[in-house]
């Protein structure tokens, strides 16, 4: 278990931003073409998914440029700023081919000299909370270092491997987070991660491990979820908005009646409109939902499971009353 109240930054999300390509597409519409089975498609639809975007002639590279250009479009911030990049994906092909490097390719793209460039993975959906953690310990080592952007991007390759169990299915596309010191609009109060090794070889493929996920997450989750909030110093009835990852509604409907969270502060929209965009979850709730929400003056707290094992649970605090903790 770690915690961004270990490193001695005060760090906040400026903006968010995110690029879904082509139109949106119904899974029950699209089930005969991809020869889905029926009673998974139906078992996913009941769970409170439906909807998703397909990139089958769009590069891994063009989709992150494309959110990336969106960010500095929506704010303004100029690329000299920028001082690392980090790139974070869930599927292991959605990255170009060797010797190419998507975060080189990018900083290269727009100018960007940043400090520190790489990428994080294999902790799958989870992943961004690693990025973010990387993102504090890169402030904290460069006082010159004020604006990181964490950049997701994530695509199906084959489209039976589109629905995810009976619970979600994945749409392509990549987003960003842009994380900056000392920052006005919010801070981050706390940032719990854990990784159960046992899980490594994922859900997806490998039975056992699916039934005991299936046994197990939810307990996981909420685990992390209650690690974060005693982190955060923030009481959980504080909390005015809950953001899950894309996937699963009736099963964050379950996890909020187990921890007594009123159902009007889980905003779960997205499971329903957009689908699972793996890491890029985050990055899409926040831009959509979760930053007008703290702008309001709400705490928020942010949630995330993944199929290897991973899970983070993240709060965000409007400045004032984050401050005054």
């Amino acid at each position: 278990m770690t915690s961004i109240a270990s490193i001695p930054v005060q760090m906040g999300i400026a903006a968010a931003a995110y690029h879904f390509p082509g139109e949106l597409q119904d899974i029950e519409a699209c089930a005969g073409q991809h020869n889905w089975p029926d009673a998974r498609v139906q078992a996913i639809i009941r769970s409170g998914c439906r909807h998703f975007h397909a990139a089958p002639d769009i590069g891994e590279v063009e989709l992150a440029e494309r959110a990336m250009a969106r960010l500095f479009d929506e704010t303004g911030l100029k690329p000299a700023d920028v001082g690392a990049v980090i790139h974070v994906h869930t599927q292991l092909f959605s990255v170009p081919a060797a010797p190419r490097s998507l975060p080189l390719e990018l900083v290269s793209r727009f100018g960007i000299r940043p400090l520190w460039t790489g990428s994080v993975n294999q902790l799958n959906c989870s992943s961004n909370a690693a990025a973010i953690q990387l993102a504090g310990a890169l402030m904290a080592s460069y006082a010159e270092l004020r604006h990181a952007i964490i950049v997701s991007v994530d695509r199906v390759y084959g489209e039976r491997f589109r629905l995810r169990q009976m619970s979600g299915i994945q749409s392509d596309g990549a987003a960003c987070l842009l994380l900056s010191r000392d920052c006005r609009r919010n801070r981050i109060g706390a940032l719990a991660l854990r990784n159960y090794g046992k899980w490594h070889q994922g859900s997806d493929t490998n039975a056992a491990v699916e039934r005991d996920m299936i046994n197990l997450e939810w307990h996981y989750t909420r685990k992390v979820m209650q690690q974060a909030v005693a982190d955060s110093g923030v009481a959980l009835e504080d909390y005015g908005c809950l953001l899950p990852h894309n996937s699963d509604h009736k099963g964050w409907i379950s996890i909020c009646k187990a921890l007594d969270i009123p159902l009007d502060r889980l905003r779960a929209d997205n499971i329903l409109l957009k689908g699972h965009a793996c890491c890029s979850d985050l990055a899409v709730n926040l831009a959509d939902i979760g930053l007008a929400e703290v702008d309001a003056g709400r705490h928020l707290l942010s949630v995330t499971q993944s199929n290897s094992g991973a899970f983070s649970a993240l709060t965000l605090h409007p400045v004032a009353s984050h401050d005054a903790n």
